[in-house]
């Protein structure tokens, strides 16, 4: 057996007996990103957004960065305003096929949402055929071999993921163990995501990314776990919105699936 094998296969059963599965050292993550603050039949007084594409662009940078796994640029999609449009996200979504199964993929929304779905650029009042759904991303998933994925959302609803049942059933199933599907989601299906002008960006990816960076690691261990995420961005977000916005935290995985290494 290949030492690289051998090596995976330790750190997995190590994880197994401390109870958390740490992302394999061979393992290589695949992003898409994407940022819509201009909206092509938006402008700011009917609807655009101040910060969507910034934060997008801020969270290519923690992936790029040491906590972020230094994820190479080849294994980054980004697609801020203009560039995401429905037919682009969806091709972009192609590239979670080249993971493997020690592999993880993620992504990345900060826009509009709907109950259903996520807004693309160039989407049109009253063409539901032009919104990037869930199902779709769903399908996306379910398409590839990794053994961590990670829906991110900071939209409007976004918690609505969470409500397509069938869809669901279809991204878990055949499920490998040990194996993660996380959905780290702005708000719940009925709660708008805010834009933060002192913060200059939404307020759930400001505190997600400044627990990724290190306030999330509660312990000092030098991890971030998706627990210790949810700890920290939870009540900050809760509070900072006054009420208005609670963060959801959903799918099948470890409490101690580690997000970032410091």
């Amino acid at each position: 057996m290949p030492f690289n094998t051998m090596l995976t296969l330790l750190l997995i059963n190590i994880g197994m007996v401390l109870g958390y599965w740490p992302l394999p050292v061979s393992g290589q993550t695949y992003a898409v990103v994407v940022g819509i603050a201009d909206y092509q039949a938006l402008s700011y007084s009917t609807g655009d957004l101040r910060f969507a594409d910034r934060d997008a662009r801020q969270v290519v940078a923690f992936l790029q960065s040491k906590a972020g796994g230094n994820v190479p640029a080849s294994h980054i999609r980004l697609l801020t305003n203009r560039q995401a449009t429905q037919t682009a996200i969806q091709q972009a979504l192609m590239l979670f096929r080249q993971a493997g199964p020690n592999d993880r993929i993620i992504l990345y929304f900060s826009g509009h949402g709907l109950p259903d779905s996520f807004v693309p650029y160039d989407a049109r009042p009253g063409k539901p055929d032009n919104l990037l759904t869930y199902a779709a991303i769903k399908a996306a998933f379910h398409d590839s071999d990794a053994i961590t994925k990670l829906c991110i959302a900071d939209a409007c609803l976004s918690g609505g993921i969470t409500r397509q049942q069938a869809s669901q059933r279809a991204l878990t199933k055949q499920v490998r163990d040990g194996s993660n599907v996380a959905m780290l989601l702005a708000s719940r299906s009925t709660q708008y995501a805010i834009e933060d002008r002192r913060l200059a960006g939404g307020a759930f990816t400001y505190f997600l990314l400044r627990g990724l960076t290190g306030q999330g690691d509660l312990d000092g261990n030098g991890i971030v776990t998706i627990r210790e995420l949810h700890r920290y961005v939870a009540p900050l977000v809760k509070q900072r919105t006054r009420g208005k916005q609670t963060p959801v935290f959903y799918g099948r995985f470890s409490d101690n699936l580690p997000l970032a290494y410091l």
